[in-house]
C-alpha cells in the first residue's frame, strides 16, 4: 500500500475528516466545564467526549473541570482554554469577556433545548413551601450559574417580591449544583437553588433516589435556553467547524444518560440574545 492511502487509511479509522485543510491548528486543544461536580466525577463523566474528541480531530484534548465559573472565562480569555462547557449566563459572560463562540447546545430529555431552576428543600421536613423558608439558610450555586443564582434571582426580584438577604436568614453560594443537592439531600443545606439536570446527574450517579424521592420543589423557573459548548473565535474556522461536527456526532449513551441529555443539536450566539435581560441579575441584592 502507498504511503499516501495507508495515510488515509489510518485517518478513516481514527475518525478523521478527509480533506480538511488543518492550517494554523495546534498541536493540543483544551475543553474546559464550568463546576456543577467534584473535580474527579467530571474527569471520569467527561472521558469518553474528550477521547471521541481526540479520534475526531486527531489532536490532544486536554480536559479541565473548572474551579468556579468565573475562571472558564478567564481561562479563555487568556487562551488557556479553547473549548468552553457554560450555561447561558456564563456563556454571555465569556462571549463578551473571551470571545466566546457558541457552536453546540444540549437537548434533553426534560425540557428539550433548554432546562429548569429548581428550589429546593428535603422531602419531609418542615419546608414545603417558599413561606416555610423564610429565615431559614439558602444556598446559590455560584455567582455565574444560570439556574443556580441568575435565574432565581431574577424570580425573586420580578416575580416573587423576595429580597433574598432580607428575607431568609442567610445567604451563601455553595460552589457547585452537587453541593446544593447533595446538602439538601442530607439535611445540611435548608433550602437551594439548582436544576433539573444536575438531580438527573446525582441521580443516575446513585447518590440521590430522585427528585420526587428526596425534595420538595418550591419554585420552578420558565424553561432556559439550553446550555452551549463554545469555542474560542479566534480559532481557525476548519477546527471550529470540525470540532462542531465532532460534537454533533457524539452519542455515548452513558455520558448522555448521566448528564440527562438526548444529544447535541446546532447552536449560535444569536440563540442567547433574548437571555441578556435576564443575565444582568448579578448581584445578592434585587436591582432599585
Amino acid at each position: 500500500m502507498k504511503i499516501p492511502a495507508l495515510i488515509a487509511s489510518l485517518a478513516l479509522g481514527l475518525g478523521l475528516a478527509q480533506g480538511v485543510d488543518r492550517t494554523g491548528w495546534p498541536r493540543e486543544i483544551t475543553f474546559a466545564t464550568v463546576p456543577t461536580e467534584t473535580n474527579r466525577d467530571a474527569t471520569n463523566r467527561f472521558k469518553p467526549l474528550i477521547e471521541h474528541l481526540e479520534r475526531r480531530l486527531g489532536i490532544k484534548v486536554n480536559f479541565r473541570n473548572g474551579a468556579d465559573y468565573a475562571a472558564v472565562t478567564i481561562a479563555m480569555q487568556n487562551k488557556q482554554v479553547d473549548i468552553g462547557y457554560y450555561g447561558p449566563g456564563s456563556y454571555l459572560d465569556a462571549e463578551d469577556q473571551a470571545g466566546a463562540e457558541a457552536i453546540v447546545k444540549e437537548d434533553s430529555v426534560t425540557g428539550g433545548v433548554g432546562y429548569y431552576s429548581l428550589i429546593i428543600s428535603k422531602k419531609g421536613g418542615p419546608i414545603r413551601s417558599l413561606a416555610d423558608a423564610r429565615g431559614k439558610a439558602f444556598a446559590f450555586v455560584d455567582p455565574g450559574s444560570t439556574s443556580g443564582f441568575r435565574v432565581p434571582m431574577h424570580a425573586f426580584c420580578t416575580k416573587l417580591n423576595i429580597e433574598p438577604s432580607q428575607y431568609f436568614g442567610r445567604v451563601f453560594f455553595a460552589g457547585t449544583h452537587e453541593n446544593v443537592i447533595l446538602g439538601v439531600a442530607n439535611g445540611t443545606i435548608e433550602v437551594g437553588a439548582t436544576f433539573d439536570l444536575g438531580i438527573i446527574s446525582a441521580t443516575e450517579k446513585g447518590a440521590i433516589k430522585g427528585l420526587e424521592q428526596e425534595f420538595n420543589v418550591l419554585y420552578k423557573s420558565d424553561l432556559i435556553p439550553a446550555s452551549p459548548i463554545a469555542v474560542r473565535k479566534d480559532l481557525p474556522a476548519t477546527l471550529k467547524s470540525e470540532i462542531q461536527k465532532a460534537l454533533l456526532a457524539f452519542d455515548n449513551k452513558e455520558f448522555l444518560e448521566s448528564t440527562g441529555l438526548k444529544r447535541y443539536v446546532p447552536a449560535s450566539p444569536a440563540d442567547y440574545v433574548q437571555f441578556r435581560q435576564i443575565n444582568r441579575f448579578r448581584q445578592s441584592t434585587c436591582p432599585r
